[in-house]
Formats: C-alpha cells, structure tokens, sequence
C-alpha cells in the first residue's frame, strides 16, 4: 500500500482500562454525595464504581466532553458520567459497575477544544467507542460503534467490517497516533479525512437544526450527528479512492491538512457522496422511528417489495423485486422468514427474467459457502429472521453468498400522489427507483390503501469468495517467451514480442496457480511510439514507447466506465485505468501492483506504473485453490471488490469477494408496487406465480464445437432485444452468418438453430452455462457439439 503520510500525532501512553473498585458510602435517610443513592432506610447504601481511562483522538484532544451514552441519543446529559479530558486527551469516567461495557463512550469535541496536532477545533462534532472497547475513541472507532448500532453485530464483527473494507492493517480501538509505522501513519489518515468529511457535512446541514422532520419532530444537532456518521458507513469506498487522489498521496505534510480538507469539500458536495440539506427531515425521521421501539402484530401475508427500478419507457426498464408466499412469510421454528429475489429487464419490450446477479448470465456465479461451491438455483431462497421492534433483522442471502443486518423504518403512503411520494425519496438522496419524466407519467395518481413506503440499509458482516464460471473469467497467459518481454525491435521478426502468439492471441488459459505465478513476471514488450487509426482518423500515443503490459501482469479490476472500440474516440488511451499485478518483488510471495492506461481501439493494457506492493497467500476451500492478494492499493477500495484468484476444474478463475459496503435504499410494499407497475404499464408481481425463463434470459455468448473435430468454433450471441447472430472461425478465417434461434423448452434451454450450413439442436443450461447437443449439415455431416457461454 502507498504510504499515507499525515502529520505525525504525538506520542501518548494510555493505561487500559482498569479494574479499581471504589467503595462509596452515604448516610442512610439523607441525600447522595454524587457517587452514592439514598436509602429509604436507616442503613448504609453501597454503590461501587469503576475507573475506566479514556483517551480520545485525532491527534489528542484537549476540553472534549466524554460520557457514557446511557440513552443512546448521542447527546451527554446530566446525570451521565462525565467528565474533560486533559491535554493529552485523557479523562478517567467513574461508572457504576452494573453500566460498565453496557453502554458506548461519547466524545462531544466543541469549539473550545484543541487538538494537538491540528489545532483549535472550529467545527464541532463528536465520536463515539464501542461500549466494550472504551478505552480509545476515535474516528475509527466511531465507524465500528455506527456498524454495531446498525446491525447489533459485535465489536470484533464490526471491526473485521470496517477493516475489510479500508485495508487497515492496525487494531482500529489502538492509539494509532503512538508510533511510526506506515501502518499507523495509514490509519491516521484515513481518521483525519473522516474527521474533516464529517466537520464539512455538518457545516453544510446546520441550518437545518431547529426545524422539522417529517415526522413532526424538532431536528437536533444530534440528530445531524447521527445521519452523517451512517453516510460516512456508505461512502467509505469514495472516501478511500479520495485518499488515493495523486494530491494527497504527493501532499507534502505542512500541505497534508488542506489537501484533505479540499476532498473533504468534494465528497460533501457530490450528489452521489454528500447528504443535501433536502435530504435531512426524511433521514431524521427515519433514525427517529428505529430508535423508537414499536411491536405491530402481523398477519403472515403473501407479499413483496420492489427493491430497484430504472424506467426509462413501457419497453426500456429494468426492476428488482423481493417476494415471499404466504409459505415463505410465515416464520418457521427458528423465526426465519423466506424470499426470493427476482429480476426483470426490458429492452425495446423483450424482457429477460432472472433472480440474482447483474444480469442473467451472472445467476451462474459460484461462491463457497464454508464448505463448498454453490450457486443460487432458479427461484432459490434466502432467509431473514422476522424483524424487530426497532426494524432490525439478521439475512442470509443465497446459503452465505452474504450474510448481515438490515434495518427497516415504515411511512404510510396510503392516499399520497405518486409524485410527491417520488420526490420525495430523491430529495432525500436515494437513487435506487428511478423514473424518466416522472412528473408526465405519475401525473396526479395517488396510492391507494395499504401502500408503504420503506427506508431499508443493509449492512454485510460476511461476503463469500465468488466467481463466474463462464470462458470469460478465464485467466490466460503466454509462453515464456513472450511472459518475458523485452524490446521488439531487438527480437526477431517472429520472437518474443513479435511472435504471432503475441500478436494474434491473448494466451492460453492458465491451469495451476504456480503456472500463472511463473508467467506473469511484470516485464512489457516494449515497441516504438504507438498509433492506429479509428473511422479514418490516425491517432498517436502522447508516450514516446508503446509498452504492452497484458503479456506479463493480470488484471484486477478497471476503473473507469468510458467506451472502447465504440463511439467517439477520445484519443490514443480510452481514459480507463486498469489495475494488474505481477509476481515480483522482494520477500516471500510478493506482488507488484500497477495502475495502466488503455488503448481505445482494442481496450489492451499500455504504459503501467507501479503504485504498491503487496503479498499472496493460497488456501484450499472444498475442491478449489484460492489465492488472495494483500494490501492493494487505495484506489482500488472504489472496485467494490477484491480480486482473487481461483484453480478448480483445471482453470484458473478471476473471482472477487465484495467489500462489505452498507448500502441504503427506498422499497414500496407490494400493494405501492402493483399500484406503481400498473401505472407505468409494467407487469405487476405475483409473489405466489415462480418466475420463469425467458428467451432472453439466455442473453450472452455461446461458444459452440464439434468435441472430436476441434477445427473450429461456432458462437452464438443472443441479444438483451432477443435477436441473435452467428459467427464461426476456422483454420480458414472466420465470418458472421444468418441463424435462427428455437427455444423449445425454455425452462431446460431446449433449442433448434438453423443457418444456411444445416440445423442444430440442444440445451443451453442456463445455471451452469454449458451447452450441448447435435448437428446436421446441408453436406450430409452430422455429429456432436458441446460448448461454454463466454
């Protein structure tokens, strides 16, 4: 990882917390000398205390007001024990034993405070720490105490979340301002910029204190408090990639401050980061309706909620939709209740059905589960325990795929115009329902009786070791004369760089994880200025080499979204990064990471700088090998995911393990949905009807072959409209050729294909993507075919 250099925080020593016992007595009949109750009697009453030590930082803070939170509202009130630290950040609480590790540490840090690596505080805010880990609060304890009130999961699981999720290397309940170390010095950072994010977030919501929430409610800065540490859950993975700005990572330390001030500004301002003043009185109300414990009794109901929708027109959207049966609804011994995720697309009116992945091809995922690999079957079920008062509940989707904590808050919408309920959820800043022209077509419709609107987050605790098991996620790599690089024009016509291997291939798939270690060795075919020429337009590389780095590093991720091969050519580089890795360096199993450009026309990897180094280690789950990567680099926090590596089945597998991201969103009940769906001239949905293939579900590339012959391939690409094309390559050359496509039996992928060679039948399974059958050619040849979807 890049070394994140912060101004160094002093040196502090900090007792843990103690176990002195104090012994107070007061005088039987009278009043309380503060540690001691009165008794109604004539005797002595007895109240023990304990001595808890706290120190809380930034760099330490001087006059912050630390307490025990006893009623959690984020506020310290009389009658809680108090009391201010000193200039080392340091306060002792006494508390009375029966309190102790019961409730969470609050530091309220107003603008008399001062901290000692960054001055007088100008912007109050506050922090909190576990109630079991209370001997340091910081900003990073305060992620790990908002991750344990969202999900009641415990310190240790919250903390193993957060870490996942930021590469932080350091106990995040340590004073990471005691040493040296790259790794504390990281850590210190990252708490700096959560600091400022969260200073910055506040000064821009102020002006809404004193006002009210659409519940009625008087909005507090507690209330702000509370909201900005839940945003700062989810935009951790921008926070990162903000951290990686070349500004910071180039900052020098008198400078650091107010680089990380400026991304601070940044995230607070951007739509997609920042919470908008508009957004405050529905994320109060919603805060406020889960802290309030409220028991509704429920009749077990067939029912569902809309969980995503993008609609463009009645034949271009796409929904996600959560459904359960009366069955499924009805909490079973273990009080677990059942659902089934379903998705649906429509593109120019052909919809695609399916229930898990980004797109239907990806229902085939494979994930270890702890004990083996499974995927999620056609109309497969997840679990969730029934919610409770306080709108929480524990999920496991897909037998482990992931598992954690959602928290729900309920709004009547019974009566409400479908606009306004609609602007109201964008106004408080979810994008998860999202309608073109909203105003045109919800008119002036309301929602009938028994309509709710539903603020949801999830928080995942565990995330599986997945992959794709199509052809695409193979990894692939060349011999090793051309894994070695060097500079072509000192090779060969037909070496190395110059071979036909290089030029016309990308490799073959890699077998065993060794195998790919020994090929990607971080070493470039190096060739003069590069150029093409795109729509009859010549386009030069603005680098005096062309350096082809695909031969010897793989690929973890791309960040950037912008078009290659298509559309408006922005120049010689698309303007993408890719990041790679090669096995090189220094110590046992080393990894060198790198940040590449990419070429426009044909999306290869050019000209990589190296950006950190890290470690693999490789463990065996159930009949696989997986190998992960150690400390990637920041920028690759904004992925989503990390990358690994998995050997099963004689392939080596690009895999990924989701960052355990908390994410936020509006649902309606089904009774909002069917009013919604119906209309927008959507179909509505039937929890009690399974969903079922469609011809489109089988969208993607089906690369077909005779078994004995292996001459050459044919694939078959069905489109998201459903039309579908052809195209083979043989020793001779290769061509596109008109087919017709057949389903038969759209539940087993039966089908027919005809061309102007002959017919073929078969099945493309659509869970595990293999495909099979046979074929009659117009020459009298016939035989078998097998095949892979890409």
């Amino acid at each position: 990882m890049e070394k994140l250099m912060t101004n160094k925080l002093s040196k502090l020593a900090f007792a843990l917390a103690g176990a002195a016992m104090l012994t107070v007595a007061g005088c039987g009949g009278g009043g309380s000398n503060g540690d001691s109750t009165g008794g109604s009697g004539g005797g002595d009453v007895v109240v023990s205390t304990t001595s808890v030590p706290v120190t809380v930082i930034d760099g330490a803070i001087e006059k912050a007001t630390v307490c025990l939170d006893k009623n959690l509202n984020g506020i310290c009130d009389s009658g809680e024990p108090s009391g201010k630290t000193d200039i080392d950040g340091k306060v002792t609480l006494q508390i009375d034993i029966a309190d102790a590790n019961k409730y969470p540490i609050l530091a309220v840090v107003g603008i008399d405070a001062v901290d000692k690596d960054h001055g007088p505080v100008k912007t109050p805010f506050t922090m909190q720490a576990p109630a079991d880990k209370p001997a340091v609060v910081s900003p990073l304890t305060t992620l790990v105490q908002s991750v344990m009130a969202s999900t009641g999961a415990s310190s240790a699981d919250a903390e193993a979340s957060i870490k996942a999720q930021t590469g932080l290397n350091v106990s995040l309940f340590s004073d990471f301002s005691k040493d040296n170390t790259a790794d504390s010095q990281a850590a210190g950072t990252v708490a700096r910029m959560v600091v400022l994010t969260t200073q910055q977030q506040s000064t821009l919501l102020s002006s809404t204190v004193g006002s009210s929430a659409i519940d009625g409610a008087v909005i507090k800065q507690a209330d702000l408090d509370k909201i900005i540490q839940n945003r700062l859950l989810e935009i951790l993975p921008a926070l990162l990639t903000a951290l990686a700005d070349p500004s910071v990572l180039n900052a020098a330390p008198a400078d650091k401050d107010a680089v990380l001030l400026a991304q601070a500004n940044a995230l607070v301002n951007s739509p997609d980061t920042g919470i908008p003043t508009t957004a405050v009185t529905t994320l109060v109300a919603i805060n406020n309706q889960t802290a309030s414990p409220s028991v509704v009794a429920e009749t077990p109901t067939a029912g569902g909620t809309l969980r995503s929708l993008k609609f463009t027109d009645s034949a271009n959207w796409s929904v996600r939709a959560l459904v359960s049966t009366l069955a499924q609804n009805t909490p079973d011994a273990s009080n677990n209740v059942k659902y089934v995720s379903r998705r649906y697309n429509s593109v120019g009116g052909a919809v695609a059905a399916w229930n898990n992945g980004g797109s239907p091809n990806r229902q085939a995922d494979l994930h270890f589960n702890g004990s083996s690999w499974v995927g999620c079957a056609l109309n497969s079920e997840n679990t969730s325990t029934v919610r409770d008062a306080k709108g929480n509940s524990i999920y496991n989707d897909c037998d482990k795929m992931e598992t954690g904590s959602s928290n729900r808050a309920v709004f009547d919408i019974a009566g409400r115009p479908m606009i306004d309920v609609y602007n109201q959820i964008t106004a408080a800043g979810y994008t998860n329902l999202s309608i073109t022209s909203a105003p045109t077509v919800l008119g002036t419709t309301q929602f009938p009786v028994g309509a709710k609107l539903l603020y949801q987050s999830n928080t995942p605790l565990t995330t599986a070791v997945a992959y794709y098991p199509g052809s695409s996620s193979y990894v692939t790599q060349y011999s090793a004369a051309v894994s070695s690089g060097g500079i072509a024009s000192t090779q060969g016509a037909t070496v190395g760089c110059n071979s036909s291997e290089f030029k016309n291939t990308n490799g073959t798939a890699s077998a065993t994880l060794e195998g790919m270690i020994g090929a990607m060795t971080g070493t470039p075919c190096v060739f003069g200025q590069g150029q093409f020429t795109y729509n009859s337009v010549i386009y030069t590389s603005p680098d005096a080499v062309d350096e082809a780095w695909g031969n010897s590093t793989v690929g973890i991720g791309t960040l950037g979204t912008a078009p290659v091969g298509f559309g408006s050519a922005p120049g010689f580089y698309s303007g993408n990064t890719k990041l790679r890795v090669a096995f090189k360096g220094t110590g046992t199993n080393p990894v060198t990471y790198y940040a590449c450009k990419e070429r426009f026309n044909n999306g290869s990897t050019r000209n990589c700088t190296e950006i950190g180094t890290g470690t693999y280690t490789i463990a065996t789950q159930g009949d696989a090998r997986v190998m992960a990567l150690s400390n990637p680099p920041l920028i690759a926090s904004s992925l989503g995911y990390q990358r690994v590596f998995v050997e099963r089945n004689g392939k080596i597998y690009a895999g990924y393990q989701n960052n355990p991201t908390t994410t936020k969103t509006a649902r309606l009940n089904l009774v909002a949905t069917n009013a919604l769906a119906s209309q927008l001239g959507l179909p509505t949905v039937d929890p009690e009807a399974p969903l079922a293939l469609t011809r489109t579900s089988y969208s993607g590339e089906w690369v077909i072959s005779d078994p004995v012959a292996a001459d050459g391939s044919t694939t078959i690409r069905i489109d998201g409209n459903g039309n579908v094309t052809c195209t083979w390559i043989d020793s001779t050359g290769n061509g596109t050729d008109p087919c017709t496509l057949t389903f038969t039996d759209l539940a087993k992928g039966a089908f027919t294909l005809t061309d102007d060679y002959g017919i073929a039948t078969g099945t493309l399974n659509f869970l595990t993507g293999a495909a099979s059958g046979t074929f009659a050619d117009t020459d009298g040849s016939n035989g078998s075919f097998v095949g892979v979807r890409r």
